[in-house]
């Protein structure tokens, strides 16, 4: 029962998508972050039936590039984005740690935020206009696997404060989690190769990258992780991805 629980806890903190509602204590939240990457995997799912279909009635790609750009916005509610520009305000502010983690939680989005989270959809929405359904479905792989690196991250990372993410850290079955998130990562590798050697090699492995940049800058400037980190760290290997998507595909 405290799996299914679990399932959702996740459904109901990490998407829109309505799920019975499950009460959040320890036993209920331990294998939540299991879940977490179905999530991603819905998203890529509903992208790629929507490209699909789009495609086939020669829809322009404006159009294209606009749902590709909403439908991770419109199945999660923008809660990772909002992450995203938590943390880029708090970076920019170059302010001491204990300041930027203040800023971390300060509902109020400042300039630089907006200003980010702007630049962050414009060069989504490019990069989206630009790749075709094959390319697509090797990129889809990367939600579920860039909320498996998040998960991975969030049980495995020194809290940087107390918050939901030390909340799931604390109550999570870290072994399960773990395994879990290894086999979501090692099954999107593994099928975005087999869908394409070369661009899978290249999405993946950019992913990874920036993912270890993420990691290292999460470390130096906020001393660990937190619920909006992670949603930072997600959204940027998301866009990365992205991008050597669009110039993969483009090149190949």
């Amino acid at each position: 029962m405290s799996v299914w629980n679990g399932f959702l806890i996740a459904f109901s903190m990490y998407s829109k998508i309505p799920v019975p509602q499950a009460t959040w204590n320890e036993r209920n939240m331990r294998y939540a972050l299991c879940f977490f990457p179905l999530v991603g995997a819905v998203i890529g799912g509903a992208g790629y039936a929507l490209l699909y279909l789009f495609v086939r009635l020669n829809a322009p790609e404006l159009w294209n590039a606009a749902w590709i750009t909403a439908i991770p916005v419109l199945v999660t509610g923008g809660i990772h984005l909002d992450g995203f520009c938590d943390t880029v305000d708090a970076i920019a502010s170059h302010q001491p740690r204990e300041r930027k983690l203040e800023i971390l939680k300060d509902p109020h989005a400042g300039a630089f935020a907006l200003i980010w989270c702007a630049l962050y959809l414009l060069v989504y929405f490019a990069a989206a206009g630009t790749i075709s359904l094959e390319t697509y479905a090797v990129f889809a792989l990367a939600y579920p696997f860039e909320r498996a690196l998040s998960a991975f991250a969030v049980m495995n990372l020194r809290p940087a404060k107390e918050g939901l993410a030390s909340s799931f850290r604390e109550a999570g079955n870290r072994t399960a989690v773990n395994a879990v998130s290894l086999l979501w990562l090692a099954a999107a590798v593994a099928v975005a190769v087999w869908l394409s050697p070369v661009l899978g090699a290249i999405v993946f492995g950019c992913g990874l990258a920036v993912y270890g940049v993420c990691i290292a800058v999460a470390k130096k400037t906020f001393g660990g992780i937190s619920g909006d980190l992670a949603g930072w760290l997600l959204q940027t290997v998301e866009l990365a991805m992205l991008l050597s998507a669009s110039v993969g595909g483009y090149l190949l």
